[in-house]
Formats: C-alpha cells, structure tokens, sequence
C-alpha cells in the first residue's frame, strides 16, 4: 500500500480572511494583520507585498510599520477566522475521510491506500481541492503532496502562493537536497546558527556526511537529523495529533502592575481558550499562564488540573490563581506587563459526561452550554463572568 499524504496551506490566511470581510482592501497590496503601528503590539500575519519587506509574524507592529511605510493595519474577530477554517475543513472532508488541521490556516490529509482510484498522480485531486476552497471560502491554498508528512509539508512551503507541487515515493531525497537546512521540522534559528558555524547550512551537505561524522560534530541529535535529512518523517495520521495547545495572549498599549486590570484580561482570554477547546472537542490537563515584564523578561507558571476540562469556570479559576500567585514577582522586581497569555496544553479528546461526578460539575456543565447557546446567538462578549466587568464607581 502506497502513504500518501496532501498537506493544505492557507496563503496569508489571516490577511485574506480580513481582505474577504472587508472588499475595500482586495487592492492594497501592503496589509499587515495585528498590532497598532503606534502601539506595542506584533503582527499576526504579513500580505506577500508587506513580506517582500521583511514583515514577519511576531514582529512588533512599530518595526513593521518603519520596514514597510504606507501599510495599512487591520484586524478582526477571533471567530471570523474560526469560521473560515471551519469552512476549508469542510471541503477537506469530502476528498478524505481523515482530515487533521494543524491550525486554523493549514491541514493534512491521508490519502494512503488509494492507488487504484489514483494511481498515477494526486495533482488532480489538489487542483480540485483548491479551487473548491477558494469557491466555498474564497481562499487561496497551496498545497503539497509527499509520501510522509514532513515531506509533503516542504512541498507546500516550495508550492506558495497558489502552487501545487508533488513529490513521489523515491523522490523525496533529491527533493530535500535542494533545500537549506533550515527548511527542515525543528531547525530554528539558534540551531540553523550553531549548524552554519560548523559549516552545514544545506541538506545535501548532511546527506553526504556519515552518521557517525555528524554525531561528533552536534551530538545526540545526528541520528535525528541524518533521517530527516534523507526524506524520512511520520507516516501515520491520528486524528488531532497536529493540536498541542490552545491559546490567547496579548500586547497591552502600556505597562501595567495593575493586577484587577490584568484579571480582567486574563480571565476574558481563558474564556476564549475554554471556547476554543469546546469547539474543537478537546480538553486540557494543563493551564500555563505566560507574563511578560516591561523588560521583556518573561516568566510562566503552570498547573495541571485534577482531571482533562474545557469549562470556562475550571479554566478561568486556574488561570487567576497562577496569576496571583506570579504578580509576586511583578511587585518585587518593580516592573509592569507588557503582555499577558494564557495556554490550554497537554490536551486530550474532551471526555464524556462521567454519570458519577459531583452535582456541582454537572451543574458547572449545564451552565456551560448555556453559555455557548447564549454566545453563538448573540456573540461571545454576550456571556462573561461578572469578575471581567470593570465596576463603576459606586457601584
């Protein structure tokens, strides 16, 4: 049996969602999603025209604004982006009955097996993917076709924008050659760095290398690293497998050691989390809390729960408590926050209803979807904890 696998790739999915909602910026070439150009925020994705100037997601948006003068900034709701990817998956489905999104912008597809309905080529088959996307969501995607998943997600990177590219059973080493080091799963830029030092900064360089080279250069990682590069990667596709975490965070316009402030902030992006996980059927072991200080120190604490959740409540009461607990370190050092996240990690498939649990979870459970009916009605700000309203005075 033949492993073939299609990796979908949304192109500039963030820009192009904003670009589908608002018509008038279909021709402005330089669009940057996320941040404040005066702010302190960062950018959340870039159009090709604004990456032509060296926009890259997660550049403060005040450095993306002096690279690319004359961009225009925009954003939009959490949930119009879950939308639109909620709308490529169901496209996905119907050429494969298993689907796994690895984010909201990109997915996998296993088509091993299929050598008799295929037997030549999945070219068709990705060109009809795509022009179904962009027909239902009005997206662009690339797409890459490869006998393991690494390889089939490096041949989407070589299709953008638009492009289809696709590398067959045997092929995969001649394809990887060509490729810098750097291109490879798991080569940041601290290790592309330390690689480039010893004077590997192509695969084909790794390729020609003996094992036992390698491993006297970088160590324990050589055996790792000699697979990758000779075209080896995973060749099984488990539902959710891609989805490691669920999370929020976000640039505050000034520095604060306010801690109701922060709780407000911090309990309104555990909401979202607990949201996201519902949505997506998961729930989370672990709640990690992330604070950066205004000198861009950044600290995080984590808790993991006495069993998997996706309650708002169980969510929110652990983030606040890691919160409170850091804010120690805020006051002693005599910093503010410049960002404040929270992540939902360690994740697993959301559990049944256990028959046997405390009435008060079960009522904790009701309440829940009471609250995502209230939401999907009238909008998620419609349905929040008393705790993330400010009070007035007086009040």
């Amino acid at each position: 049996m033949t492993t073939r696998f299609l990796h979908v790739d949304l192109d500039a999915f963030f820009v192009e969602v904003c670009r589908r909602l608002r018509p008038e910026l279909r021709l402005v070439d330089l669009l940057i999603v996320g941040g404040d150009p005066r702010g302190r925020g960062v950018v959340q994705s870039a159009s090709y025209g604004a990456r032509a100037f060296g926009v890259r997601a997660g550049m403060p948006s005040a450095e993306a604004a002096r690279r690319c003068p004359g961009a225009t900034f925009v954003r939009t709701s959490f949930d119009d982006y879950r939308e639109a990817s909620r709308t490529v998956r169901r496209v996905l489905e119907e050429f494969s009955p298993l689907v796994v999104m690895a984010g909201l912008d990109e997915g996998y597809l296993d088509f091993s097996g299929t050598d008799r309905l295929h037997p030549v080529s999945l070219l068709p088959v990705a060109e009809q993917i795509r022009e179904r996307v962009r027909a239902e969501a009005g997206l662009d995607c690339s797409i890459g076709i490869g006998p393991n998943r690494m390889v089939a997600k490096l041949a989407s990177d070589a299709a953008k924008p638009r492009g289809l590219v696709e590398v067959r059973e045997g092929w995969q080493e001649g394809f990887v050659a060509g490729l810098p080091l750097k291109a490879l799963p798991g080569i940041g830029p601290k290790t592309a760095g330390r690689l480039k030092s010893l004077g590997l900064t192509e695969v084909w360089q790794v390729q020609a290398m003996p094992v036992e080279a390698l491993e006297t250069l970088i160590g324990v990682e050589a055996k790792v690293l000699k697979r990758r590069a000779h075209g080896h990667g995973g060749r099984v596709l488990r539902g959710r497998q891609e989805t490691r975490s669920v999370s929020r965070e976000t640039t505050l316009d000034r520095d604060t050691d306010d801690l109701a402030r922060l709780e407000r902030i911090l309990l309104r992006l555990a909401a979202h989390v607990a949201s996201q996980l519902r949505g997506a059927g998961l729930a989370a072991r672990t709640v990690t809390l992330k604070l950066r200080h205004g000198d861009f120190v950044t600290i995080t604490r984590s808790q993991t729960l006495p069993a998997p959740s996706d309650l708002d409540a169980e969510i929110i009461g652990t983030a606040r408590t890691l919160l409170r607990t850091a804010f120690e370190e805020v006051r002693r050092r005599g910093r503010g926050i410049r960002l404040i996240g929270v992540a939902a990690t360690n994740l697993t498939e959301a559990p049944l209803a256990d028959l046997f649990e405390p009435p008060a979870r079960t009522r904790l459970r009701q309440l829940t979807s009471a609250v995502d009916r209230v939401r999907e009605r009238f909008g998620f700000e419609a349905a929040q904890p008393g705790s993330m309203v400010k009070r007035r005075d007086g009040d």
